[in-house]
């Protein structure tokens, strides 16, 4: 015999576990993860152009490491803070509809800025 100890109302509504927080969950270790040393990358990049002109700074970004270093950076940053605030409109926001309408003008947000920025370190990777 197996007991079940959910409340019988919430038994009677199937209301429980979605079982899908193991895949969010995995994404955001990840992208901590990977940040961490894309953040020591970013650090030190910044340091080291901290007091140099326009046209050094251009140019070190234009560099294909650093570019694709940035780009990855900028990938990662918006996605774990999707992850992280998506999380925490579940969590808190009680009200469906506000949750709802939260997640997806925070996504759509962060899509935003990831594509302008982006673009911007491809111009600045291919521009002469």
């Amino acid at each position: 015999m197996t007991s079940d100890l959910r409340n019988p109302l919430k038994r009677a509504r199937n209301i429980g576990s979605a079982k899908s927080g193991a895949g969010s969950w995995m994404a955001m270790q990840f992208t901590s993860l990977v940040l961490v040393g894309l953040s020591v990358w970013f650090v030190v990049l910044v340091l080291t152009l901290m007091r140099s002109d326009y046209a050094t700074v251009r140019h070190a970004l234009a560099h294909p490491v650093n570019a694709t270093l940035m780009a990855t950076f900028v990938i990662l940053v918006c996605w774990h803070t999707e992850l992280g605030l998506r999380n925490i409109y579940e969590d808190y926001i009680h009200t469906r509809a506000l949750a709802f309408w939260s997640a997806i003008l925070t996504r759509l947000a962060l899509l935003l800025m990831a594509v302008l920025s982006l673009l911007s370190i491809i111009r600045i990777a291919i521009a002469p």
